[in-house]
C-alpha cells in the first residue's frame, strides 16, 4: 500500500480561508462489516455500518483508531485530482450555501456563507490510501454524501481531523 501525503495543514487552511444513527462503539480496533473484497478497492459496494458525524469524530477520535465517518464533500469544485488525492468532508448538520434558500450561490461546495471558524469546526481532511488500482479522480463530486472507512491520522491539534481513508461509499440520494 502506498500512502499519498500532502501538506495537510496548508490544505486545511486553504479550504477554511477560501470563499470560494451510530452504534455504541463507532471507533474501535476493527472496522465493522468489512470484507476482503471491500479492502481490495477504495470504492465500497455496500454501506459501512456505525458511521459517526464529523463533529462527533473530532471530539472522540484518537490517532491510530479505525473509524467510520459520514459527511458531505466540500471545499473545491474538483474534490481530488491525480496530484492531490486529498479532499475535505463537512458535517451534514452544516448546511451548504443555497441548500435551503435560493441565494444564487454559484459555489455551494465551498460553504462561503459560513465563517472560517465554523467551517473548520465542522470539517475533516480525508487522505486517500490506495493500492493504485482505482482511478481516484473520477469517483467523487462536490456535495456528494459519503461514508468513509479508515484510520485516524496524527491529532496534533484537536481542531484538525485527518482520516487516512481506505474505503468510501457514496450515499445515494
Amino acid at each position: 500500500m502506498k500512502i499519498i501525503t500532502t501538506p495537510l495543514l496548508a490544505f486545511a487552511l486553504l479550504i477554511v480561508a477560501g470563499c470560494n444513527e451510530s452504534n455504541s462503539n463507532p471507533i474501535n480496533n476493527q472496522t465493522q462489516n468489512s470484507t476482503q473484497n471491500e479492502m481490495a478497492s477504495w470504492v465500497l459496494t455496500s454501506e459501512p455500518q456505525g458511521a459517526i458525524s464529523v463533529t462527533e469524530a473530532k471530539s472522540i477520535a484518537k490517532e491510530g483508531n479505525e473509524i467510520v465517518i459520514r459527511g458531505r464533500i466540500g471545499g473545491r469544485p474538483n474534490p481530488m485530482d491525480a496530484a492531490s488525492p486529498v479532499f475535505t468532508i463537512v458535517d451534514l448538520e452544516l448546511e451548504y450555501c443555497g441548500q435551503n434558500t435560493s441565494d444564487g450561490c454559484t459555489s455551494p461546495w465551498d460553504y462561503c456563507c459560513e465563517t472560517p471558524d465554523t467551517i473548520s469546526a465542522n470539517s475533516a481532511t480525508i487522505q486517500v490510501v490506495s493500492d493504485g488500482t482505482v482511478d481516484l479522480t473520477s469517483e467523487l463530486e462536490p456535495l456528494d454524501e459519503v461514508i468513509l472507512r479508515g484510520t485516524v491520522g496524527p491529532r496534533t491539534d484537536e481542531r484538525l481531523l485527518i482520516i487516512r481513508a481506505n474505503g468510501v461509499y457514496r450515499v445515494q440520494s
